[in-house]
């Protein structure tokens, strides 16, 4: 059996919560001060032609 308490086992679960709940946050929030925001995109020069080939990289739906 178990040497610790209910009341142990209570605090130790609140414990581990708040901390996995500090790694998620600090994990979500790592870097955002890079993202580009909407309204800060830079506006493409119109005498460049486009690239011919797809940008695949990053996130899809597939």
């Amino acid at each position: 059996m178990s040497q610790l308490t209910t009341d142990q086992l209570v605090t130790i679960t609140e414990f581990l919560s708040i901390v996995i709940g500090i790694a998620i946050t600090w994990a979500v929030y790592y870097g955002s001060e890079r993202a580009e925001l909407p309204g800060e995109a830079t506006i493409p020069d119109p005498s460049i032609a486009d690239d011919m080939a797809s940008d695949t990289r990053g996130r899809t739906l597939g």
